[in-house]
């Protein structure tokens, strides 16, 4: 069904000849996968960074994560697992191995995966190392469904009749029924976004203890959970897992939206989210306080100490490469502005002028957005451009 699915939407012409190609490919990785004795693409002198997958969940200020772990996968030359023919893995399908591009010549193995997918922890077993580490992040479900809203607008079924409306979010939200239809795969996003990417369905009651075993069998997956609230303390947490020096959890916030987050302040709209998200509530505060149980074992003098350290760097990074505050893409250069949905205004960077060569070089990869760097990787890897498919 997957397969058929693929061909269907790879239509005749150069995307379906990819298609055959890299099936035959896939075929014959899994024919020789258990005696391949080559050394893994990615090993240099010293400790290369583990295998990572990172689950990217929406509007969570996973961009901003996602952008680190590319500049660690460019810097280490590690091969990266990217979707077929897009940015997504078939979203909101669940993962399935069939959605990954081959391996490409050379390479052993996959190092990171890192773009959006809906988690099947099996399939993901499937395609990476059994030793990888598993990574996402959350957010308050207070930012992060009004932010998924304002996003997918005209895209969520459930959204889209509220698309013109003067207040969209507090009309959803005062008759959500009314407009979301849970047969629809398409409203994965209208629900719960972040459950629903960790593969969660948030069907039946909110109590019981079938919610407990579910969270317990996340916190066994991941490694770690960021938090958005906290994301220094976050990143710090990750650099210790990951082996990363300071200075690659240098960053600037990506893909923010203009005005976000304003609206969920309005009165009495805080109490909707919290209720229509139960789940996400649920998940979050469960995470987050496995994020603080995390931050006692590490030591709050000495996360003290690093939080200063990174933030310190965080000013003098803003302060070398960017021209200004982020800016909106009317304000932005072509080759950094990021992708505009038709419903919000999405935030970019300007560089500052006259930098080194060397400098802009990293300065560049650092304010460089999702898609653009996405496509700059694969081209990298694979000698050719992304062959995206079109939307159904």
């Amino acid at each position: 069904m997957v397969l058929a699915r693929l061909w269907r939407l790879a239509g005749p012409g150069r995307c379906r000849a990819l298609l055959l190609a890299g099936l035959l490919l896939l075929l014959l990785q899994e024919v020789g996968r258990t005696s391949h004795t080559e050394p893994p693409r990615g090993e240099t002198s010293g400790h290369p960074p583990p295998n990572v997958v990172f689950v990217k969940t929406h509007k969570t200020g996973s961009s901003t994560l996602q952008n680190i772990l590319f500049r660690v996968g460019e810097r280490h030359h590690l091969t990266v697992a990217f979707p077929r023919y897009t940015y997504q893995f078939a979203y909101p399908q669940p993962f399935a191995a069939a959605f990954v591009e081959p391996l490409p010549p050379g390479a052993a193995r996959y190092n990171l995966l890192l773009s959006h997918l809906r988690l099947a922890a099996g399939e993901l077993r499937r395609v990476m190392p059994l030793d990888s580490l598993y990574l996402t992040i959350l957010r308050d479900p207070i930012r992060t469904f009004p932010s998924v809203f304002a996003y997918y607008r005209s895209t969520v079924p459930a959204f889209r009749a509220l698309a013109n409306h003067p207040q969209p979010l507090a009309a959803f939200l005062q008759a959500p029924e009314q407009y979301y239809d849970p047969a629809d795969a398409g409203n994965g996003l209208a629900r719960n976004p972040m459950a629903f990417d960790l593969g969660l369905e948030a069907s039946g009651e909110e109590g019981g203890s079938r919610w407990d075993r579910e969270l317990e069998r996340l916190n066994r997956t991941f490694q770690l959970v960021l938090i958005a609230e906290h994301f220094d303390e976050s990143l710090l947490l990750a650099r210790e897992l990951l082996g990363l020096r300071l200075e690659e959890l240098a960053y600037v916030r990506l893909n923010a939206r203009r005005g976000g987050g304003d609206e969920a302040l309005a009165p009495g709209l805080a109490w909707r989210i919290r209720t229509w998200n139960w789940l996400d509530v649920r998940l979050y505060r469960y995470f987050q306080a496995v994020l603080w149980r995390r931050v006692e074992l590490y030591g709050y003098t000495r996360m003290k100490g690093e939080l200063e350290a990174l933030r310190a760097l965080l000013r003098e990074t803003r302060e070398t490469c960017l021209a200004g505050e982020a800016a909106g893409p009317e304000e932005t250069a072509d080759e950094l502005r990021p992708w505009q949905p038709d419903t919000a205004a999405i935030l970019g960077y300007n560089l500052r002028p006259g930098l080194p060569p060397a400098q802009h070089a990293s300065c560049y990869r650092l304010v460089l957005p999702e898609l653009q760097y996405h496509a700059r990787l694969y081209y990298q890897q694979y000698g050719r451009e992304i062959c995206v498919l079109p939307r159904d």
